[in-house]
């Protein structure tokens, strides 16, 4: 099961496999009423469940706050990578300016190249993409396991700016086939020229 989402300035489209809660950035209520819908569906009704209810919701709320408040123009939480397949991930996007070192003179990959020299370089349907990630070990429970961040850099096309795509997974086993696929999802986004 796959979705195609269209972001919230309908300049581009992305393909998230799986099932994914959309977050609703620009309206407060709006962003409360799918963050309360989307706790109750994931953690059930009753009174037993009141309490982690209200605290997953809570940190949700805050979590999606803070990504309005740090210029994010889209945000969504993955569910399930398949029908009944739990995977939490969260996908975050931001426009941002080019770095000022990173001269318009350049190719489009040579900026990338001179703006993230640590970087990967993509050759994406897109264009050129720059990718870096990371990954480190956090406990849950009395576990360590392995949690990954993978970050984009997508050029946007007849603009001089930059699409940035934050993919925060924090329980991968298999890191490298988990950044596969994130680089199949970026690979996925679809301009939408009548927006540009």
């Amino acid at each position: 099961m796959t979705r195609e989402v269209v972001s919230p300035d309908r300049t581009y489209s992305i393909i998230l496999p799986g099932t994914w809660a959309v977050i609703p950035l620009q309206d407060e209520t709006a962003m409360t009423k799918r963050i309360v819908a989307m706790v109750k569906k994931q953690v059930g009704g009753g009174d037993r469940a009141a309490r982690i209810r209200r605290q997953t919701r809570d940190e949700f709320v805050k979590t999606a706050q803070q990504a309005r408040d740090a210029g994010a123009t889209s945000f969504a939480l993955s569910l399930e990578l398949m029908p009944g397949i739990p995977f939490p991930a969260a996908l975050l996007s931001t426009v941002e300016a080019w770095p000022l070192f990173a001269s318009a003179e350049l190719s489009v990959t040579d900026r990338l190249r001179a703006a993230l020299p640590g970087a990967v370089l993509l050759e994406q349907q897109s264009g050129p993409v720059a990718r870096e990630a990371e990954t480190a070990q956090q406990r849950v429970g009395g576990e360590s396991v392995p949690s990954l961040r993978v970050v984009y850099w997508v050029p946007r096309p007849h603009q001089d700016d930059l699409l940035r795509v934050t993919i925060s997974a924090p329980m991968v086993e298999s890191p490298e086939l988990f950044t596969e696929l994130f680089d199949a999802i970026v690979d996925s986004i679809t301009w939408k020229a009548d927006a540009l």
